[in-house]
């Protein structure tokens, strides 16, 4: 005997009650992994020219905080909160420290004024920093205290050794600013550690000598689903969260801790990065 469903008004307004609460249900939870504060993540990466005196430099990569609506003062103290208990030698922001607008700018100084390394705290600017406004981004790292590395470096010494960090400016930052990986190149015989906030940056920091890069941006794809290699991400780069390697040269790429127009994360928790440079042969340990 044949079945034959029948499909009514009230079966269609029941069903799409359903997804409508489902659909709210699915972005509270997501909202609320958006919200909470970044995971601190953990790893190691090693590399045979790193100068043994810096082997051990523990890092701590802030990236794509968006300092903004949904990034709110009570939020901002506590990621700095994590970033004081970890006690790294080195602060690197890896850019999109603001949002888009000016009062971000205020929101991000007064959660960071002050906050400080051994060996210094450097930034870098991304995409949304130029939203904001180049200089008004440039000020406020200078305001905090943060040395801000656009397409210049500085050199850290330990125990009679030098490391370079370098930083450029963002990829997608109109003329006539944008990256110069020129300066990548100075000082050739130095371990060169570079900060570039849009991971797709890693092929011109590999020809310019680059030893170690660090990168943000992607978020981790923010909406993503692992089980099925669904990745957004993955529309602009290859190289979407965690350590990569391409001949001798690494790139760790940082899921970051805000969120962007979208205040959702699926897949993709927010995190803090404590890295450790290790000499050795090349390569990573997550632990």
């Amino acid at each position: 005997m044949k079945t034959v469903s029948y499909v009514t008004r009230r079966n269609v307004l029941s069903r799409g009650a359903m997804g409508a609460v489902g659909g709210l249900f699915f972005a509270r939870s997501r909202w609320v992994e958006a919200t909470e504060l970044p995971l601190v993540r953990r790893i190691t990466l090693t590399h045979p020219e790193l100068p043994a005196e810096f082997s051990g430099l523990r890092i701590a990569q802030i990236s794509d905080i968006h300092a903004g609506v949904f990034m709110p003062p009570q939020r901002l103290a506590r990621v700095r909160e994590l970033v004081e208990e970890a006690a790294p030698d080195l602060l690197a922001f890896t850019g999109d420290q603001l949002d888009r607008r000016e009062v971000d700018a205020e929101m991000f100084v007064h959660g960071f004024a002050g906050i400080h390394a051994p060996l210094g705290a450097y930034g870098i600017l991304g995409n949304h920093d130029h939203l904001a406004g180049r200089d008004l981004a440039v000020e406020a790292l200078e305001a905090v205290g943060i040395t801000p590395l656009v397409n210049t470096a500085v050199t850290l010494e330990r125990g009679g050794s030098r490391l370079r960090v370098v930083g450029v400016d963002d990829l997608s930052a109109w003329p006539p600013h944008g990256p110069s990986f020129r300066v990548v190149g100075e000082d050739e015989g130095l371990f060169r550690l570079l900060l570039c906030h849009q991971p797709s940056g890693f092929r011109a920091a590999r020809h310019a000598g680059a030893h170690v890069m660090l990168a943000g941006h992607t978020h981790g794809g923010q909406i993503t689903f692992p089980s099925r290699a669904v990745n957004v991400a993955r529309l602009q780069t290859a190289y979407i969260a965690g350590p990569y390697q391409r001949g001798e040269h690494l790139l760790y790429v940082s899921r970051g801790i805000g969120v962007g127009a979208v205040p959702l994360r699926f897949g993709a928790p927010p995190e803090l990065d404590l890295i450790t440079l290790e000499r050795g042969p090349l390569g990573w340990d997550a632990g």
